[in-house]
């Protein structure tokens, strides 16, 4: 898994802060995630004004709109 995080994103206490959250909605349903899968997020400016619940709904969806979620994978 990689996570890209731009310098436009904020300073790098910001865009570590980003990334650290985005591993740990990651590592929290990785059960969920199918296996054997390279996955890069690339957070953009928008989700600084996302609380923690927000994101998590935002990273699901956008792993339910890719069908990697193994729930959805037939």
């Amino acid at each position: 898994m990689g996570i890209s995080v731009s310098k436009k994103v904020g300073n790098a206490v910001v865009r570590n802060r980003m990334r650290r959250l985005v591993k740990e909605i990651v590592r929290h349903h990785e059960a969920e995630i199918a296996g054997n899968l390279d996955i890069v997020f690339i957070v953009r400016k928008g989700a600084l004004s996302k609380d923690y619940a927000e994101l998590e709904k935002s990273v699901l969806h956008v792993l339910r709109k890719a069908k990697l979620l193994k729930a959805l994978r037939k």
